[in-house]
C-alpha cells in the first residue's frame, strides 16, 4: 500500500523517509496539510476569543439590542456552554476520528462551525446568543480531537514536538485576534454582531482546501507501523470503552492531563476576563481607556508571549532531550511554576502600576505557554496510534471539563458575589477572582513534576 505519505514498516525507515528519501510533493503536501490545519486552528480560536473581545459590548441591552443587560456571570457562560459542547462531543469525534477518513470529519465540522457561528450574530436574546456559542463547540469538536493525529501520522518523535509548536501558535495567535477583532470590529462598524461574521467565510475555504487537496495521512506510519496495524478497526460502544480504559491506565497520560487542565483552567479564564480586569482597573484609576484599546493591548501582549512560549518549549524540549526522557514533563512543570510566580505578581500590581502589569503579566503567559507543544507530544508518545484520537478525546473531556468548560463562570459568579455583597468595586472584585486561577496552576505544576516519574516508562 502506498501513496505520497509512504506507509512504513519499521522505525528505521520512517526516519529515513522522512528526511533522506521524502520526495519534493510529499514534502509539499505535508507542509500544506500543516498549512491548512494551523489556518483552520487559527480562525477557531479567533471566533472562540471574539467573545472576550465584546464582552463590554454585551453588557447594556441599549447598547446589544439583547433582550437585558448581561452580568460577568452571564458572559462568563457563554464561553462555559462553548466549552460544555465541545468536551462532550469530543469524545465522538475521537471514536470516529480512530476509524473513519478524518479530513471528511474535520471538514464537515467546519461547515457546521461556521452556520452557527454566523447564526448566533442574528441572536434576538442572550438564550440564542447561549445555544449558539454552545452549537459551535459540536463542530470545533470534530477538529481539535483529529487534527493533532493527522500531524503525529506525518512527522516522526524527532520532528513532531517542533510541528506541534507551529500548529499550537495559532493558540495565542488566534485569541489574541480574537480580543482585537472583536472589540475593533464592534468599535468600526458600530455592533459586536460583525464581529461574528468575519472568521466563518475564510474558515470555509480552508476547510475545502483541505478536503480538495490533501489526503488522510496513513495512521501509525512514522511511528513505523503498518497502515492496518495501526487502524482501530473495532466498532460498538464497548470499542470505545475499551479502548479508554486502556488509555486511563498510561500514569504519564493522567498526570500531564491533570497538569493541561490547569493550563486550560488558567488561560480559559483570563482570556475570557483580562482584556474586561484591564479595562475597569484603567477606569478606577482615572483613565479613559476604551473597552477596544484594552483587549488590542492584552492581544498584542498575548500574541508575543504565545509565540516566544510556544516555540520556546519546543526549542527546550529538544536541545534537551539528549540529557532526559522527562524532559517534556519538566519543562511543563517549571512553566507552570513560573505562570504562577508572574501572574501572582501582575494582578495585584494592575492597580498601582500598568506598565509593571504589563511586564508580568507578559512572563507569566510566555511560562503558561511553554507548555503547549511538549504537553502535546506527552499524550501522542505515551498513546498507540490506534488510540491516539480517542486520547486526544478523553484529554479534551478531562481538560475542559475541569478546566475552562467553568472557570470563567466561575470567575465571574465569585466576582458577583464580592461586588454585591462585599460591595467592592467592579475592578477589585474581578482581581480577587483572577487569584483563584493562579492557585489552580500551581497544582498544575505539581501533576507535571509528578508525571516526569512515569514518563520514561510510559514511552
Amino acid at each position: 500500500m502506498t501513496d505520497d505519505y509512504t506507509p512504513l514498516l519499521s522505525p528505521q525507515t520512517a526516519t529515513e523517509s522522512t528526511t533522506v528519501g521524502a520526495t519534493a510533493p510529499a514534502f509539499r503536501r505535508k507542509w500544506l496539510t500543516v498549512a491548512l490545519l494551523v489556518g483552520i486552528n487559527l480562525l477557531n480560536y479567533l471566533d472562540r476569543f471574539t467573545i472576550s473581545g465584546i464582552l463590554p459590548n454585551l453588557k447594556d441591552a441599549s447598547e446589544s439590542h439583547l433582550d437585558h443587560d448581561v452580568s460577568d456571570s452571564q458572559g462568563g457562560l457563554l464561553m462555559t456552554v462553548f466549552i460544555a459542547s465541545y468536551m462532550v462531543f469530543s469524545p465522538v469525534f475521537g471514536y470516529l476520528g480512530d476509524r473513519f477518513n478524518r479530513k471528511i470529519l474535520i471538514t464537515v465540522g467546519i461547515i457546521f462551525w461556521s452556520i452557527f457561528t454566523v447564526g448566533g450574530s442574528f441572536s434576538q436574546t442572550y438564550v440564542q446568543l447561549l445555544i449558539a456559542r454552545g452549537l459551535v463547540g459540536v463542530g470545533e469538536a470534530s477538529y481539535a480531537t483529529i487534527a493533532p493525529t493527522i500531524i503525529a501520522d506525518l512527522y516522526p518523535a524527532d520532528e513532531r514536538t517542533f510541528m506541534l509548536s507551529v500548529f499550537y501558535l495559532a493558540i495565542p495567535v488566534g485569541a489574541a485576534m480574537g480580543f482585537m477583532v472583536g472589540a475593533e470590529v464592534a468599535a468600526a462598524l458600530g455592533s459586536w454582531r460583525w464581529a461574528l461574521r468575519i472568521s466563518p467565510p475564510i474558515g470555509l475555504a480552508l476547510a475545502l482546501a483541505l478536503f480538495f487537496f490533501t489526503r488522510d495521512p496513513p495512521r501509525g506510519a512514522s511511528d513505523g507501523h503498518a497502515h492496518e496495524d495501526a487502524k482501530n478497526s473495532a466498532s460498538g460502544l464497548e470499542a470505545f470503552l475499551d479502548d479508554v480504559r486502556g488509555i486511563l491506565r498510561v500514569p504519564t497520560f493522567i498526570w500531564s492531563t491533570l497538569g493541561f487542565t490547569a493550563v486550560t483552567f488558567t488561560s480559559g479564564a483570563m482570556a475570557q476576563w483580562a482584556p474586561t480586569f484591564v479595562y475597569r482597573q484603567a477606569h478606577e484609576a482615572g483613565s479613559s481607556m476604551s473597552s477596544a484599546t484594552a483587549a488590542l493591548a492584552f492581544g498584542a501582549v498575548t500574541c508575543a508571549a504565545g509565540i516566544i512560549g510556544t516555540l520556546g518549549g519546543s526549542w527546550l524540549s529538544k536541545r534537551y532531550a539528549p540529557r532526559t526522557g522527562a524532559i517534556d514533563s519538566y519543562i511543563c512543570g517549571v512553566g507552570m511554576l513560573l505562570a504562577v510566580f508572574f501572574m501572582g505578581i501582575s494582578i495585584p500590581i494592575a492597580s498601582y502600576s500598568m506598565p509593571l502589569f504589563w511586564l508580568t503579566i507578559v512572563l507569566g503567559e510566555i511560562a503558561l505557554c511553554l507548555n503547549w507543544a511538549p504537553s502535546a507530544a506527552i499524550t501522542l508518545y505515551v498513546i498507540v496510534p490506534q488510540r491516539r484520537a480517542s486520547a486526544e478525546a478523553v484529554n479534551i473531556l478531562m481538560t475542559h471539563l475541569l478546566g475552562d468548560a467553568f472557570s470563567p463562570y466561575l470567575i465571574g459568579l465569585v466576582s458577583d458575589t464580592l461586588k454585591k455583597h462585599y460591595n467592592m468595586t467592579a475592578g477589585d472584585a474581578l482581581m480577587l477572582s483572577l487569584f483563584i486561577a493562579v492557585v489552580v496552576a500551581l497544582l498544575g505544576a505539581a501533576a507535571y513534576l509528578r508525571s516526569s516519574k512515569t514518563v520514561q516508562r510510559d514511552k
